[in-house]
C-alpha cells in the first residue's frame, strides 16, 4: 500500500463500470428510518463544515479512498455481492445524515439503511475509449477527471450512498477504485478496505473457496466486527466525564499556552495570506530505506523509545533546524480502535498534543525518548473530547477562535501490521485523499516493509512546492543523522561530532 494522489493511479485502459445501488435500493435508502445514535465528535464538525460550504455554494471534496488491481476477468455479479456483504458488516457505511437543521444550529439526524435494503448492480460508465496503450496519458487524465467529478458528486454525507466504486475492466485483471466521504471513514479504514473487499470478491467468485461451500456462504471474512454506532455511543458516554477542569483538558491548555497560544502551523511560507486556502496538492518523498530504517529502530530502542518517538523527534528536529526553536508542539492523529473495532470501518480518530523540548539533548536517542514521552502524554490527553478542548482554549483566553481552523496535523502509521498485508488488494493498493482546499501542510509519515515515506497535503502554490521540498530535504538529513545517533542542530549552530 502506498499513499499518494489519485492522479498517480494509472490503471490499464479498459471499460468503466460502476457498482451502485439499484433504483429500488436507492429509494429505500432515501426513506431509511432515523437512528437515535448521534454522530461522533469528529462527524459533527465535518457535517457542520459541509453544511456551511453548501450554503456558500462551495465544492465539497472531503472524500478519501483506495485504488488497487485484482487478478482475473471481472465477475460483476460477484463484486456486487461482495460489496453488499461488506456493507452489511459495517453499518456506519449504511448511514446518511439529515442536515436540514444544521445551518441554523440544529443537530444532524442519522438515518441507517437496513442491510436488507441494500442491493447493488453493475452500471456501464461512459468514459474515454479503453483500447489505447497502458501509457496513454490522455486516456489516464480523462479517467482521473471523470473519477474526481463522480466522487465529488456522490461522496457526500447527506445522501446514500456516500461512496462510489468504479472498475476499469481488462481481459485478465481489473482496476478497482473506491472513494467515500470522510464522515464515514478514516485512513486506516481505507487501507484495510482493499484487502477485505478483495477477499470477499474472491470468495464470491469461487476462487480459493472450499468446493463444498455454498455461494451464499463463501470462505471469506464473515466474523462480526465492532459497530461504529456503538463506538460513538461509548465515546459520547466517556466524553460526559470531562469538563474544563479535567486534568486532560488542563494539559491541553498548558501545552498550547506554552507555545504562544496557537496550534501548530507548517514552519515555512506556503505562499498564502492568513486565512487563505488553495487547491490541495499531495507531495511525497522517501526518507529512509532498508538498513537505514532498521538502524533508526535500533537507536530508538536503545534509548527506550519506539520508532513512533523517533519519527516525532525527527519532525521536531526538522522544525528546529529550520527555525532555531528548541521547544516543539506537534498535533497528532490518534487512533481509537480497540478490541472488536480493530478491523471496523468508520472514523476512529481523535487528536493529541505532542509537547517536548530538544534543548540540551545529546544525541538523537535522547530526542526520541523525549518525543516518546510527549506522545504517551498525548494519548492520555487525547481522551478528552476535542470540542471541549477547543471551547476551553477559547474561553480561557488561551487561543483566539479565528486561529483554530486547519492546524497542521502529523501522524505515523506502520503499514506492516495492517490486516491484509501480503494480499494483492493491499500490496498493489494506493490510498489517496480528496482534492479540496487547504491552508496548511499536514503530513503523514508511513512505514512499510521497504522504506520510511512521507506524504504532505499541501497548497498548490509555487511557494508551497519550494517550502515542502526544502522541508523534506532537511527531514531526510535529520533522519540519516539519526541512524548514527546524531541530533541535527539548527543551521547556525551545527558542528561535526
Amino acid at each position: 500500500m502506498r499513499l499518494a494522489g489519485l492522479d498517480t493511479w494509472r490503471p490499464a485502459p479498459g471499460r468503466l463500470v460502476r457498482i451502485a445501488p439499484t433504483p429500488a435500493s436507492a429509494a429505500a435508502a432515501a426513506a431509511a428510518p432515523v437512528h437515535a445514535g448521534p454522530p461522533s465528535y469528529l462527524q459533527v464538525d465535518h457535517l457542520r463544515a459541509y453544511a456551511a460550504l453548501a450554503a456558500r455554494g462551495g465544492t465539497h471534496r472531503a472524500w478519501t479512498g483506495v485504488a488497487t488491481t485484482l487478478d482475473g476477468p471481472l465477475e460483476a455479479a460477484a463484486l456486487c455481492r461482495a460489496l453488499e456483504r461488506f456493507l452489511a458488516r459495517h453499518e456506519g457505511m449504511r448511514t446518511w445524515f439529515d442536515l436540514g437543521g444544521v445551518p441554523g444550529g440544529g443537530a444532524p439526524v442519522r438515518h441507517l439503511v437496513p442491510a436488507a435494503d441494500v442491493a447493488l448492480e453493475a452500471q456501464p460508465l461512459e468514459g474515454p475509449a479503453g483500447d489505447g496503450p497502458a501509457g496513454d496519458e490522455e486516456w489516464q487524465d480523462a479517467v482521473h477527471r471523470l473519477l474526481v467529478d463522480l466522487f465529488t458528486d456522490t461522496c457526500r454525507p447527506d445522501a446514500w450512498p456516500g461512496f462510489a466504486l468504479v472498475v476499469v475492466e481488462g481481459p485478465d485483471s481489473f482496476g478497482l477504485v473506491w472513494a467515500c466521504d470522510h464522515a464515514f471513514t478514516d485512513a486506516a479504514s481505507q487501507i484495510m478496505l482493499a484487502a477485505e473487499l478483495g477477499a470477499l470478491y474472491e470468495a464470491e467468485a469461487g476462487r480459493g473457496a472450499d468446493p463444498a461451500t455454498e455461494p451464499s456462504e463463501p470462505a471469506a471474512p464473515s466474523e462480526p466486527v465492532g459497530s461504529f454506532l456503538a463506538h460513538v455511543a461509548a465515546e459520547r458516554a466517556a466524553g460526559e466525564e470531562y469538563d474544563a477542569g479535567s486534568p486532560e483538558v488542563a494539559g491541553w491548555v498548558s501545552s498550547v499556552a506554552a507555545h504562544g497560544g496557537l496550534l501548530p502551523r507548517f514552519p515555512l511560507d506556503l505562499g498564502l495570506a492568513p486565512g487563505e486556502t488553495a487547491p490541495v496538492r499531495l507531495r511525497s518523498a522517501d526518507l529512509l530505506t532498508g538498513a537505514e530504517v532498521e538502524a533508526l529502530d535500533r537507536v530508538c530502542a536503545a534509548a527506550g523509545a519506539r520508532t513512533t518517538g523517533g519519527v516525532f523527534a525527527a519532525l521536531g528536529a526538522t522544525e528546529r533546524a529550520l527555525t532555531g526553536v528548541d521547544d516543539q508542539l506537534l498535533l497528532t492523529v490518534l487512533g481509537t480502535r480497540r478490541g472488536e473495532h480493530v478491523t471496523a470501518q468508520g472514523w476512529y480518530c481523535t487528536f493529541g498534543p505532542v509537547d517536548f523540548s530538544l534543548a540540551g539533548l545529546d544525541g538523537f536517542g535522547a530526542a526520541a525518548a523525549a518525543a516518546q514521552a510527549g506522545f504517551e502524554r498525548a494519548k492520555r490527553l487525547g481522551r478528552a473530547p476535542v470540542p471541549l478542548v477547543l471551547e476551553t482554549l477559547v474561553r480561557s483566553g488561551t487561543t483566539p477562535a479565528e486561529s483554530l481552523g486547519s492546524p497542521q496535523l502529523v501522524s505515523f502509521l506502520d503499514l506492516r501490521w495492517f490486516p491484509g498485508v501480503g494480499t494483492p488488494g493491499h500490496d498493489r493498493g494506493l490510498h489517496f485523499t480528496g482534492e479540496g482546499r487547504t491552508g496548511n501542510a499536514s503530513m503523514w509519515v508511513n512505514r512499510d516493509a521497504e522504506r520510511l515515506h512521507v506524504v504532505a497535503q499541501t497548497p498548490d502554490t509555487a511557494e508551497a512546492a519550494a517550502a515542502v521540498t526544502r522541508y523534506f530535504e532537511v527531514l531526510r538529513e535529520v533522519l540519516v543523522a539519526a541512524t548514527h545517533d546524531r541530533l541535527l542542530e539548527p543551521a547556525g549552530a551545527r558542528h561535526d561530532r
